[in-house]
C-alpha cells in the first residue's frame, strides 16, 4: 500500500487539489443558495408586512371616511327635524290662537298632524333629553289646542258683546250683558246655591242683542262657570314657551353651536 502511494503520489495530490476545489466550490454554491433563499424569504415577509399594513391603512381610511359621512348625514338628519318641528310647533299654535278670533276652519287639526309628524321624525334621529323636550312641546301645545276648542266660542263671543260700537242701538244692552254676565260668574264662584236670579238677568240681557246666535249666548253662560280665561291663556302660553325655550337649548347643544 505504501509503495502504492509513493508511486501514485504526485497523482493523488493532483486529485486531492481538484476534490478540495470542488467541494469548495459546492459548498460556496450551497451556501450563496441558501444566503439567496433567506434573502427571498426576507423579501417576501417584507412585502407581505408592507401589504398588510397599507390594507389596514385603507381600512383604517375607509372607516374614517364612512365615520365621517355618517356624522355629517345625522347631523343633517337632526337640523332638518329639528327646525320642521319648531316650525310646525309654531304654526300649530298660531293655528290655536285664531281660534279665539274665528270659527274652527280645520287649519289647527291639519297643524297638529304635521307637528305629530315633525315630533315622530324628532324621535328617530335625536338623542333621549331632545325626544323628551320634543314632547313637552307637544304637550304644551295640545294643553293650548283644548283650552281654546272648550272655551273659544265663548272668548270669540264675548269679544264680539264688548266690541259693539257705541254709535250702535244695541251698545247699552251688550254693556248691560257684560255686567250681567260678570256677576253671574261672581255668584257662581261665591255661592253657587245662589246663582239662579244671576244666570236669568245674563240671559236676558243676551237675548236682546240680536247679533248673537243662541249658540254663542249658550256658550258665554256655560263660561261663566269656568275659571275666567284670562290667567288660563297666560298659564298655557307661558308653559309653552318654557317648553319651546328648554327644545332649543338642548338642540343648540346637540348640533354644536357655540354663543
Amino acid at each position: 500500500m505504501m509503495d502504492f502511494l509513493k508511486e501514485h503520489a504526485t497523482t493523488l495530490v493532483a486529485l486531492f487539489t481538484v476534490v478540495v476545489a470542488f467541494g469548495g466550490t459546492w459548498l460556496g454554491a450551497k451556501v450563496q443558495a441558501g444566503g439567496g433563499v433567506a434573502q427571498a424569504r426576507a423579501a417576501k415577509e417584507a412585502a407581505e408586512t408592507a401589504a398588510a399594513a397599507t390594507l389596514q391603512a385603507v381600512r383604517e381610511q375607509a372607516d374614517h371616511t364612512a365615520a365621517a359621512a355618517h356624522a355629517a348625514a345625522m347631523h343633517d338628519q337632526r337640523t332638518s327635524a329639528i327646525t320642521n318641528l319648531l316650525r310646525t310647533a309654531r304654526e300649530f299654535t298660531r293655528a290655536v290662537h285664531a281660534l279665539f278670533r274665528e270659527s274652527d276652519t280645520g287649519a289647527a287639526e291639519n297643524a297638529y298632524n304635521e307637528l305629530v309628524h315633525a315630533w315622530g321624525v324628532v324621535e328617530l334621529v335625536a338623542p333621549a333629553a331632545l325626544t323628551a323636550a320634543s314632547a313637552r312641546i307637544v304637550e304644551t301645545a295640545t294643553n293650548f289646542e283644548r283650552l281654546a276648542r272648550r272655551r273659544g266660542e265663548a272668548y270669540r263671543a264675548w269679544r264680539q258683546v264688548i266690541g259693539i260700537p257705541g254709535h250702535l242701538p244695541e251698545y247699552e244692552d251688550a254693556n248691560r250683558a257684560a255686567s250681567a254676565l260678570l256677576a253671574f260668574r261672581a255668584a257662581y264662584e261665591s255661592d253657587a246655591d245662589s246663582m239662579m236670579d244671576p244666570h236669568n238677568e245674563a240671559s236676558e240681557a243676551l237675548a236682546r242683542i240680536p247679533s248673537l246666535t243662541p249658540e254663542q249666548r249658550s256658550a258665554l253662560l256655560n263660561d261663566c262657570m269656568s275659571p275666567g280665561i284670562g290667567p288660563l291663556l297666560d298659564q298655557c302660553w307661558r308653559e309653552h314657551n318654557e317648553a319651546m325655550t328648554e327644545f332649543i337649548n338642548h338642540a343648540r347643544t346637540i348640533l354644536g353651536v357655540n354663543d
